[in-house]
């Protein structure tokens, strides 16, 4: 269990990261979201991300799929131009 690697959130991937390496040493590590691979971490870089991460009580507090897809979009351009 020492030498296990972290897999990336977004793809599956196992990372070279080591799961016991703290996450103020990691390279590919996002608060709140955890630990991508390379790849995933450079899709968002200069280049632009291609994943947005929208709070979870979004889904919750907006059932209607007109309100809740307002509401992403308002959150992306607040938070991601």
């Amino acid at each position: 269990m020492e030498n296990a690697v972290e897999k990336c959130v977004l793809c599956g991937v196992e990372t070279t990261t080591l799961k016991t390496t703290h996450i103020d040493f990691r390279t590919g590590y996002i608060e709140g979201a955890g630990q991508l691979c390379k790849e995933c971490y450079m899709k968002g870089s200069s280049e632009g991300r291609e994943y947005v991460m929208i709070p979870k009580y979004f889904i919750e507090q907006y059932p209607n799929n007109m309100e809740l897809g307002a509401k992403v979009r308002t959150y992306y351009f607040e938070n991601y131009l």
